[in-house]
């Protein structure tokens, strides 16, 4: 069972990412100017993760998994994806964080595809 305090423990690992706030004052992980988790809250206070993917085909994936992935928004290039933090272990929490981050991080394969190069 994750709480936020363990997205932080796990982001904090992340080369570059720092805490934030998103616009309304919510935490966020970011990496460069993108959030790549945040914390968002139903109206009960229960805690709510905020991730994103570049798998378009997320949804589909975690059609099984309705009662821990919940919401599935796909645009263009990414997914937007909100989990009940509490339906989260250790393991599964550092994936979703490791693929955001990775998925926000704004890098792509250079020259040698060996080497990652920032935009």
């Amino acid at each position: 069972m994750a709480t936020w305090d363990d997205v932080e423990r796990i982001a904090v690992t992340l080369p570059g990412a720092r805490p934030g706030r998103a616009h309304e004052g919510s935490p966020t992980f970011d990496i460069g100017r993108h959030p790549f988790a945040r914390l968002r809250w139903d109206d009960a206070g229960r805690e709510i993760l905020q991730f994103w993917s570049l798998d378009l085909d997320s949804e589909d994936a975690l059609a099984d998994r309705r009662d821990t992935f919940f919401a599935v928004h796909t645009f263009t290039v990414k997914v937007s994806i909100w989990a009940w933090l509490d339906r989260l272990d250790d393991a599964e929490l550092t994936e979703v964080l490791t693929d955001s981050w990775l998925a926000r991080r704004g890098v792509r394969a250079g020259p040698d595809p060996g080497r990652v190069v920032s935009r």
